[in-house]
Order: structure tokens, then sequence, then C-alpha cells
């Protein structure tokens, strides 16, 4: 399974300095979540679109990506900003195609 690397998103979430680590949850169906997403970025779709198109169409990506949020953030005292999470999602769906 692919799921993103803690000390990554450690980096990626500039408000975590000083709080609780994260260790990336492995979450069935990332995956499928990256697969999904990135496939439409190699088609040219913007980041912002594919996500929107991968959550509304419901299924597997978006319980997955609900999930993984919830349980990311359940391991901070305040919780990263969504722009955060979104950062990170976009990073490892390009990396997964190779875009």
């Amino acid at each position: 399974m692919n799921t993103p690397d803690p000390d990554l998103i450690k980096s990626k979430f500039s408000s975590g300095v000083g709080r609780s680590s994260i260790a990336a949850p492995q979450i069935d169906g990332m995956d499928r979540l990256y697969d999904a997403i990135g496939e439409m970025l190699l088609q040219g779709t913007e980041f912002e679109n594919a996500y929107s198109l991968v959550i509304a169409a419901g299924g597997i990506q978006s319980t997955t990506w609900i999930r993984f949020c919830v349980q990311c953030a359940t391991r901070f005292d305040e919780p990263p900003e969504e722009s955060e999470f979104l950062s990170v999602l976009e990073e490892f769906s390009r990396k997964h195609v190779g875009a």
C-alpha cells in the first residue's frame, strides 16, 4: 500500500511544529485515490477539478480520503488546515502516476 511518509506530512503541516508527531495512517484504498486523481492530472486536469470530481463521485476513493483525513487530524491537538491535506494529496497523486 502506498501511503504518505510521516516525515513528509510533518514537513507539509508547518502548523504541526511542536505538536504530537504524525504517523500516516495505513488506509486501504489510498492507491485507488491516487490513481483516480493522478490519471486526471495526466490528462491535463487541474488538481482542484480532479479532486472535486473524484470526491463528488463518491465511492471508495472519497470514503478513503475522509477516513485518512479524520485519522490523520486526530493526531494533532489542533487539526491542520484542509489546504495542507490537499497539498499532500496532490503531491502523492502526481508521484503515484509519474506526473
